[in-house]
């Protein structure tokens, strides 16, 4: 066969080239317009090129939560008073780094420039009701099975038994830390044995101690933390949870810190040589402890550790074996929910409360971040646990907390299903609501005032006030994972606009909350009174000018006085309340007490002023190595049996008292 040659002059080839480019240029445009379904057949022949399509920026209701989000060099945000409305500025520091405390400073200057309050920095945000269903999915967690197990056959517990305890200041990983103690046993149950320090005998415990102790354990607390929490692991194999009752709890840290008690997650675990752990299921008291309401909760809080260390210390079926130990603000904040009254933790949310700034929430380490037993922190993480379980939809939360198998930020994000950021900035909306609106509340029926919280008076977070026109400038130092709440205010009626400029860090979030005006507001003062305006003022002691600014148609029903300080002990706090009604109007001239009188009230601006004059003797000042402050709240009353509070504050003159750690002696080392 002759393969013919086929020959293509020059005027073809021009036809075919231009065939060709119509061909594909056909192609192309229907392949654009299979792409592009909105784009017709007619113009795809055209050459369009599309842009990003930005939406409006909506409407922003300021009857709810606005969001701040401002970038670039030029930071600020415009912002409208108009018909006396007030604001709440909610500033987070979402850094997570313990010790990374951020300072904010704030300007404001009139605004010129007709910025509309619906700037494209603001964007409203929902608030989270309780008992929200959060949760997505199924339930990873089913509730324990409690049918009754059938009784083992028991051997008495062991009449002595040694236990290692760390009692200096020194390095957690030294074994010369720890001192040995033996125990002798003092009391039995089916499921407990209680040991003695053998440093005491048992006639100088406190009458009823050991039996109270027994019986709450076995009538309330072990049934009550195995049905909500998980059960207690036998650890040692001995058929019983075991109780260590020693002085050695008085005199911690070289002798300057005592506790109640405590459970040490490291006894859990088999794989941890001794000293680091008993290899018991145990919980340590302080053998001081007397009977009460205290020792219920206390037993509760350390039972729940317990429980917590069982599951986390148990074998898992995977080859990764036990889970790590729960970081220490959620364990503690999962105990502090679980006690039953108010005892161990009213004045820790009290001192959370009065500088909520102060103190962060996510703490790994407390000992490590030198945070331990600092009451600020442990308030927090109280506060935010149980504004998780009141929004948690199955009602079963801390069962699904302790069987789940993260912890940390991780753990809480997935039981609630928001992401830290967002759940942070809801709870944060949570507390400043208790100080504008939750803690105005209907009379109580029983003799403990509704504003109460235990022995303490709660009047939500402090909000610190911002006058933008008397002081065109303010700064706050946060600290990580914390909030610092700003009542901005301008002190007119007239419609101001304002340009409020932020010098903030890389972690700042903001949220504003709109305050419409209210005659039932309460504002309350503390100053020193000045000693050249007083000269019968003694220099044994300090005399503060309390004033109370409230609704025409309230009284003040009672002037609380705390002092308060992140390491104060609850004793040293107790908070000193007066009734107004029982007030004289003037201080008696010499005594050593802490002293209020009350002066008549007076009508100014359709508001009530009541002014208290407040005596501190300089020797009842407690002696700390921190500064220490004295709260002052007030409960106010209105006609219609309507109570809220108001708190201040004044940092209290302060001579730091300097201790030295005590060196482990030879009887505090491994014998």
């Amino acid at each position: 066969m002759v393969i013919r040659r086929f020959s293509i002059t020059p005027s073809v080839a021009w036809i075919l080239i231009f065939s060709l480019f119509i061909v594909l240029g056909i192609g192309f445009s229907q392949k654009k317009s299979a792409e592009h379904p909105r784009v017709s057949r007619i113009s795809s022949k055209k050459v369009m090129t599309y842009k990003p399509v930005l939406p409006d920026s909506q409407p922003v209701n300021w009857n709810l939560p606005v969001n701040v989000t401002i970038s670039g060099p030029d930071q600020k945000f415009p912002l409208s008073f108009a018909n006396g409305n007030e604001y709440v500025l909610i500033i987070n520091n979402l850094e997570r780094t313990t010790q990374q405390a951020k300072t904010v400073k704030l300007t404001a200057e009139l605004d010129t420039s007709n910025h509309t309050i619906t700037a494209k920095c603001f964007q409203n945000t929902r608030i989270l009701t309780q008992r929200e269903s959060v949760k997505k999915g199924v339930d990873l967690f089913s509730s324990p099975n409690l049918s009754p197990q059938p009784d083992k056959a028991l051997e008495d517990a062991k009449k002595e038994r040694s236990f290692f305890l760390f009692v200096t200041d020194g390095n957690l990983t030294d074994k010369n830390q720890y001192t040995r103690i033996n125990g002798q046993l003092i009391q039995q149950t089916s499921r407990i044995a209680i040991y003695l320090d053998d440093q005491q005998q048992a006639e100088q415990l406190a009458p009823g101690l050991v039996t109270e102790i027994t019986e709450i354990l076995e009538n309330q607390v072990l049934d009550q933390i195995t049905r909500q929490c998980g059960t207690i692991r036998d650890v040692d194999c001995s058929g019983r949870f075991t109780i260590l009752l020693s002085p050695w709890l008085n005199k911690l840290q070289g002798g300057r810190t005592s506790i109640n008690g405590f459970v040490r997650p490291s006894d859990f675990r088999l794989t941890v040589p001794k000293p680091f752990s008993n290899h018991c299921d145990m919980l340590y008291l302080n053998s001081t402890l007397q009977p009460g309401q205290d020792l219920l909760d206390l037993l509760t809080h350390e039972v729940t550790h317990a429980a917590v260390a069982s599951v986390r210390s148990a074998q898992t079926p995977s080859e990764a074996g036990s889970l790590a130990d729960e970081e220490d603000w959620l364990n503690e904040g999962i105990a502090h929910i679980m006690e039953p009254g108010y005892t161990n933790r009213d004045y820790r949310i009290s001192e959370f409360y009065r500088s909520p700034e102060s103190y962060p929430l996510v703490v790994s380490d407390y000992y490590r971040s030198h945070l331990w037993r600092n009451h600020g922190c442990r308030g927090a993480v109280n506060e935010f646990l149980d504004w998780c379980n009141q929004i948690e939809s199955t009602q079963n939360f801390p069962y699904r907390f302790t069987h789940h198998p993260l912890t940390g930020i991780e753990k809480i994000e997935q039981l609630t299903a928001i992401p830290f950021p967002e759940l942070f900035r809801q709870w944060s909306l949570y507390l400043v609501k208790q100080s504008l609106e939750g803690t105005i509340q209907k009379k109580s029926t029983t003799p403990q005032l509704g504003s109460l919280c235990g022995n303490f008076v709660i009047a939500g977070p402090a909000l610190r006030t911002w006058n933008l026109f008397r002081n065109p400038q303010t700064s706050l130092k946060i600290s990580a994972t914390a909030s610092g709440f700003l009542h901005l205010k301008s002190g007119s009626q007239e419609t101001q606009n304002v340009l409020i400029k932020v010098n903030g860090f890389e972690k700042i979030q903001m949220t504003l909350l709109r305050i419409p005006p209210s005659e039932e507001q309460i504002s309350l003062t503390a100053t020193f009174v000045d000693r050249n305006t007083n000269t019968s003022q003694s220099p044994e002691s300090f005399e503060v000018c309390l004033r109370c600014i409230h609704p025409t148609d309230s009284a003040v029903k009672m002037i609380s006085l705390e002092y308060s300080g992140a390491h104060l002990s609850r004793t040293a706090r107790r908070p000193r309340k007066f009734q107004t009604s029982e007030l004289n109007s003037s201080l008696a001239s010499k005594s050593d007490k802490l002293q209020v009188a009350m002066n008549d009230s007076n009508s100014e601006s359709e508001q009530l002023i009541t002014d208290f004059l407040i005596r501190i003797p300089k020797k009842k000042i407690p002696k700390q190595a921190q500064p220490v402050y004295l709260t002052f709240k007030a409960i106010v009353e209105t006609e219609n049996e309507l109570q809220f509070a108001g708190q201040s504050e004044i940092k209290l003159p302060f001579k730091p008292i300097h201790r030295l750690a005590k060196a482990a002696s030879s009887e505090t080392k491994v014998k």
